[in-house]
């Protein structure tokens, strides 16, 4: 247990410092769409959407792998002491994407049109595809910055980048629409990946201009030899994501697309939860067997604790959430996020964790079937959906197809690895999330105005699930004294610490109960 308990210290440490990274540009980026969704109102807000899809798709495909092989082969190097290898390594990715997203956004740019009326099937929208087409170029370079800044343990310049571009979104957005409307907001959006990439860029230069004489080729090859396998496997993910966009732009309307939109933005609450997920990764490739058996367990059990009574939340709240941020012309938008939040609900059984789990043990094949599973349920079966129900057709497409890649993920676990979730546990985490909401719920029938709803409801939520929790045996003194272990000396210490206090008590109290009865 001792190596479980280091392990899970170092993945806090690193989970806490990408949480509060990636949570400061979050912020400021949900401040700049909430602002751009109520100037543009669901309709226009729909139309700039619906700009930025067909560069984003473009994007998908154009890294075949370098950007993971930036971030590994930056950090094996450095360790090897070999810095002019990095240089060179820098030199040959920076360049092959260069040339290969310089490509993209000339076809994108001069086939506007014909894209816009090929893939979103409104021929009216070419000019706002064109005036989006450069996010293709400053958008590759944001994106490889950012790997290049992760394998070169330059966290600090990551983190400036990525707010700065939040920064400059959240300005000039708001700023453009006022004078140029839609086309402000594609031209704000565009911008702020131009001003943080090309600062970045300039961040980096003294690492990239000191590389010796030596092969781009054999670089280039070396990279692309590490990185393809598990491009394939990213693709298939992109092509659900971006297939979901298409898919409504054929058979929803702009209205609906926009509060569609706003429902997104607002989830991505929950996936800031799930973000700092990534360092399970090299956590599992440390452990073997028996501990690797409690990890996997573990992981599961507390990411669980924590998603599942969030999503939950959010969902009985939608209505005032949305109300409060967006306003009431965004009439669609609660019922569309109640729906869409049910897939976060999958992290009781291990949907949040095995990813990683099959990454770091080595099993990535595992990952691309999962990918291929999921791929192959969702295509005809968000087609057929969407089209008769539209927005809701498209979630629950996603949700049904979301079930099959989980089980056999579950079902690979036990057979290869002995690996299980704790059923139970699971069970109970949901019941007392479920609970919870229906306590919360009764409140908001007498409670009309929606910030007192989302505050006072939302600490009724809260204060009944951690009660709940102990009462029914969800957590136990056993993760108690892990959580101490874990989170003690660290930042959010502050917010833990009264919390364990109070489960605590309760499990002393039910223990307590417990004597008396016999």
């Amino acid at each position: 247990m001792p190596k479980i308990t280091e392990v899970a210290e170092e993945s806090i440490w690193g989970g806490l410092f990408l949480f509060t990274g990636n949570l400061s540009s979050l912020l400021i980026l949900a401040i700049g769409s909430i602002i751009v969704a109520r100037l543009l109102g669901p309709e226009n807000y729909g139309i700039y959407s619906l700009s930025l899809i067909i560069p984003s798709i473009i994007l998908g495909f154009l890294d075949l792998g370098i950007n993971s092989a930036l971030t590994r082969f930056s950090a094996k190097l450095r360790a090897e002491g070999k810095q002019h290898l990095v240089a060179c390594m820098l030199k040959a990715g920076f360049a092959f994407k260069l040339a290969m997203s310089t490509a993209a956004f000339l076809v994108c740019f001069f086939l506007s049109d014909f894209l816009a009326y090929l893939l979103l099937r409104r021929p009216e929208m070419g000019f706002f595809v064109k005036l989006a087409s450069p996010l293709i170029l400053f958008q590759t370079l944001y994106a490889t910055l950012s790997s290049s800044f992760i394998g070169l343990d330059m966290m600090k310049d990551n983190a400036v980048v990525m707010n700065i571009q939040a920064v400059v979104k959240t300005v000039l957005c708001p700023l453009f629409i006022v004078f140029f409307g839609v086309a402000g907001a594609v031209a704000g959006h565009v911008s702020s990946y131009a001003l943080a990439g090309l600062l970045g860029f300039l961040s980096l230069f003294k690492i990239y201009r000191n590389g010796q004489s030596c092969s781009g080729f054999s670089s280039l090859k070396m990279m692309l030899g590490y990185g393809f396998p598990l491009y394939l496997s990213a693709v298939l993910s992109y092509i659900i994501s971006q297939y979901q966009t298409l898919v409504l732009a054929f058979f929803a309307s702009n209205t609906e697309i926009g509060n569609f939109t706003a429902a997104m933005t607002l989830s991505t609450a929950i996936s800031a939860l799930t973000f700092p997920l990534v360092v399970l990764f090299p956590a599992f490739s440390k452990l073997e067997s028996s501990d690797l058996r409690m990890f996997f367990r573990l992981s599961v059990k507390y990411t669980a604790l924590l998603i599942v009574p969030a999503s939950t939340a959010l969902a009985v709240l939608s209505k005032d959430i949305i109300y409060l941020i967006y306003g009431r012309s965004y009439s669609l938008a609660p019922s569309f996020l109640s729906l869409y939040v049910l897939t976060f609900l999958y992290a009781g059984i291990g949907s949040a964790v095995l990813s990683y789990f099959f990454n770091g043990t080595g099993e990535t094949g595992v990952v691309f079937k999962s990918n291929l599973i999921n791929l192959i349920v969702f295509l005809p079966l968000a087609s057929a959906l969407t089209m008769l129900y539209r927005v809701p057709g498209l979630i629950i497409a996603l949700l049904v197809s979301g079930i099959f890649p989980l089980f056999y993920g579950l079902f690979v676990a036990k057979k290869k690895f002995q690996a299980e979730i704790d059923a139970l546990a699971s069970i109970k985490i949901y019941a007392a999330s479920f609970i919870s909401a229906i306590v919360a719920l009764a409140f908001t029938i007498f409670l009309r105005n929606s910030l007192i709803n989302v505050v006072f409801c939302g600490l009724i939520f809260v204060l009944a699930y951690l009660t709940l929790l102990s009462l029914i045996g969800g957590i136990s003194a056993y993760d108690l004294e892990n959580f101490e272990l874990m989170f003690r000396n660290k930042s959010l210490w502050f917010i833990i610490k009264p919390i364990i206090k109070y489960e605590k008590k309760l499990l002393a109290k039910v223990e307590t109960r417990g004597k008396q009865k016999y």
